[in-house]
């Protein structure tokens, strides 16, 4: 179940399909599809909600995405994990080159993370 909410939202938004979440006024920085289409930062936080209540369950889902192309999809997912974990990185939403390999170390900290949390329950 959990594998299928993800599907629905990470292929929702790699179609470039944004929720009508109701949003009177969007904010923050925004960020390109590969299209070319903008999105705000806020609009992308409020299409991670539905992985955010999925809770330490959709981390292995959220994992690969943090190396996605896609922009947008990279942001919904850091942004998922940083929400669920607790935990802030330096995995950058921009960077497309990451040479400082941010986002691996940042990966194999949630990883860890969500290995803890497995051995708790």
């Amino acid at each position: 179940m959990v594998k299928e909410k993800m599907d629905t939202v990470f292929l929702r938004l790699a179609a470039e399909d944004i929720s009508d979440l109701g949003l009177h006024e969007e904010s923050g920085w925004e960020m390109s599809f590969p299209s070319g289409k903008t999105v705000a930062r806020s609009t992308l936080q409020a299409e991670a909600q539905p992985i955010i209540v999925l809770g330490a369950d959709a981390v292995p889902y959220l994992l690969p995405r943090v190396m996605d192309e896609n922009l947008p999809l990279r942001y919904v997912a850091i942004y998922a994990l940083e929400q669920i974990t607790g935990e802030k990185f330096r995995a950058s939403y921009f960077d497309r080159d990451d040479r400082e390999g941010y986002r691996a170390k940042s990966i194999e900290i949630w990883q860890g993370w969500y290995e803890s949390q497995q051995k708790q329950h």
